[in-house]
């Protein structure tokens, strides 16, 4: 079974995955968005649309390029954007191509139109394990949006970790009221070391872990510090 990473690891293992095998960040992203939406896909259930809620670093990129790759199968798929990401970056290059594609729109126009969260998934793309502080202003809005769209029958999908949570301890960094609650969780390579931890269950419901072009074992890549 793959070693759980800690947040630094996850960090270092997208950087050796550049600096040692000359895999780019972007393709990184392309890849671990094509396997997470063809598993989305697979367990859709009785979906018909699926929505990611985005957010401004490479966690929000992901959310794009899944939502990209849903609607390149024919599918209903649209992002919302909590936040812009920042100029030049992977996730702003995500951002641009899914917004060519009319799949974007800001997070308080698309999201009074969820009106069948029974037939809705939803993906949590709002933080990732960057994230060391409690969520505040648009971006715990929209967590706490996506858990009452769970509480009215959507379907949520965390990609890489649950929003909110704290990816090494497994706890909400602001309270049990300022983390998503999944039913499923996409992490990228391998587990979290929070997954470990006693609640953490409650955040991240089932967890399955998805490749990004990388190696399978961390341990056969060098692990910068």
């Amino acid at each position: 079974m793959t070693r759980a990473l800690s947040s630094q690891e996850a960090a270092n293992y997208d950087r050796a995955c550049a600096r040692v095998l000359g895999i780019p960040g972007i393709v990184l992203m392309t890849h671990a968005a094509v396997e997470c939406a063809a598993f989305i896909r697979a367990h859709c259930g009785q979906a018909t649309n699926f929505v990611a809620v985005c957010g401004s670093g490479n966690n929000g990129g992901d959310g794009y390029a899944i939502v990209r790759t849903l609607a390149s199968h024919g599918l209903a798929a649209s992002a919302l954007e909590v936040a812009a990401p920042r100029a030049s970056s992977d996730a702003a290059l995500m951002h641009q191509w899914a917004t060519a594609m009319g799949l974007v729109a800001r997070f308080d126009a698309l999201a009074a139109s969820l009106v069948d969260p029974e037939h809705t998934l939803i993906i949590d793309a709002v933080f990732g394990i960057g994230l060391t502080r409690p969520p505040q202003g648009a971006a715990l809005e929209a967590i706490s949006w996506i858990n009452a769209q769970r509480a009215r029958g959507a379907r949520v999908v965390a990609i890489d970790l649950p929003s909110g949570i704290d990816g090494d301890l497994g706890v909400a960094l602001g309270g049990a009221n300022s983390a998503v609650r999944a039913d499923q969780t996409l992490t990228m390579v391998a587990p979290k070391l929070g997954f470990s931890a006693a609640d953490a269950s409650e955040y991240t419901g089932e967890v399955t872990i998805i490749p990004i072009g990388g190696p399978a074992d961390p341990r056969k890549l060098p692990i910068m510090e």
